[in-house]
C-alpha cells in the first residue's frame, strides 16, 4: 500500500509538471498573453476580456461574464466561417469592403488632423451672434417658466406672511418660504433660477396648462384654493410656445454647431490646399482638356 501511494504521488507530480511546462510553453508562444479559447486560427485572449469586463462588467460575476463572452465570441467566429463557406465573394461585396475601408481611413486621418492642428475656441460673441441670426432654429415647442410653486393646507398658520413672501420673493423671503414649507407645505418647488416646462408646474395643480398660462400672463403671482389646499404660483419669467428658447438653454448646442462648422471648414481648406499643391506639381492631369474638339 505504501508503494502504491508513492507511485500515485509520483504520477500526480509528473502530470502537474507537464501541465506547468505546457502552460509555460503556451505563454511563450503567445508572447505572455493567456489564451482563453481558439477556433481555427482565431484566438481570444484573457486581456481582451479583462478590458471588456472592466468597462461593461458593472459588478457582474466575473466567471459568468467570461463564460458568456467566450461562448458568444466562439459563436460569432463559427457563424462567420459558415457564412464565408456559403456566400461567395462578389465584386459588389469587395466594392463595399473597399468603400468602408476608404471611409474608415479618411475618418481616422481627419480626426488626427483636427486633434493635432485645430483648437476650436468658441467665444461668447460668436455664440450670441449665431443665436441672434438663427432664431428659427430655437423655437420653443412648449412654454417655459421661472418661479415657484407652494401648496399648503387651507388652515395653515401665518398665511398673510406666506402671501407677502410669495409676492416679494426676495432672498430672505425665499428662505422664509423654505423654512415654512418644512413644517406646513404639501408641495414646495423653487425654480427661480432655472427654466422648467409650464406643463410640469400645471401637473402639480388642478389647472390645465392653458389655464395656468392664461392666469400667469395677467399676474406674476396667483393664489387659489382647491380641495382643501391653497396654491401659490409665482412666475418671474414666462416664455410662450413658439418664442425663441433662452440662450442659456441652447448655448451648449450652439457651441457644438460652431465647433463642427470650424472642423468642416478646416478639413475643406486642407483638401483645397492639397489639390492646389498637386496641381502645381503637375500631378493632376485633366484628360478632357487634352482632347481636341471635333471639327
Amino acid at each position: 500500500m505504501h508503494i502504491k501511494n508513492l507511485l500515485n504521488c509520483f504520477l500526480v507530480t509528473m502530470v502537474v509538471t507537464m501541465l506547468f511546462q505546457c502552460k509555460e510553453s503556451d505563454t511563450h508562444v503567445h508572447n505572455g498573453r493567456i489564451p482563453l479559447v481558439a477556433v481555427d486560427d482565431h484566438i481570444l485572449y484573457k486581456d481582451e476580456v479583462d478590458l471588456l469586463y472592466a468597462v461593461y462588467g458593472n459588478g457582474m460575476d466575473s466567471v459568468a461574464f467570461y463564460d458568456d463572452y467566450v461562448e458568444r465570441w466562439a459563436i460569432d467566429v463559427l457563424f462567420y466561417r459558415k457564412a464565408t463557406e456559403n456566400v461567395a465573394s462578389t465584386d459588389e461585396i469587395e466594392e463595399m469592403v473597399s468603400s468602408y475601408r476608404k471611409s474608415l481611413i479618411l475618418s481616422v486621418y481627419q480626426d488626427g488632423l483636427i486633434n493635432q492642428h485645430l483648437v476650436p475656441d468658441i467665444k461668447h460673441e460668436e455664440v450670441q451672434e449665431f443665436y441672434e441670426n438663427n432664431a428659427a432654429l430655437f423655437e420653443l415647442e412648449e412654454p417655459l417658466v421661472k418661479g415657484l410653486l407652494l401648496k399648503v393646507p387651507e388652515k395653515s398658520p401665518k398665511m398673510n406672511n406666506v402671501r407677502k413672501w410669495c409676492m416679494q420673493r426676495t432672498v430672505e423671503d425665499l428662505e422664509n418660504i423654505e423654512k415654512y414649507s418644512i413644517a406646513n407645505a404639501a408641495t414646495y418647488e423653487c425654480f427661480i433660477d432655472e427654466w422648467v416646462p409650464l406643463d410640469m408646474v400645471a401637473s402639480r395643480t388642478p389647472l390645465t396648462v392653458y389655464q395656468l398660462g392664461e392666469r400667469l400672463s395677467r399676474k406674476n403671482i396667483i393664489e387659489f384654493a382647491d380641495g382643501g389646499y391653497v396654491y401659490f404660483i409665482g412666475a418671474d419669467t414666462i416664455i410662450s410656445k413658439g418664442k425663441q428658447k433662452p440662450l442659456e438653454l441652447v448655448s451648449a448646442e450652439i457651441v457644438e454647431l460652431l465647433v463642427n462648422s470650424k472642423k468642416a471648414n478646416f478639413i475643406k481648406e486642407k483638401k483645397r490646399a492639397l489639390y492646389h499643391e498637386a496641381q502645381s506639381k503637375g500631378e493632376i492631369v485633366r484628360m478632357d482638356k487634352q482632347t481636341e474638339p471635333v471639327q
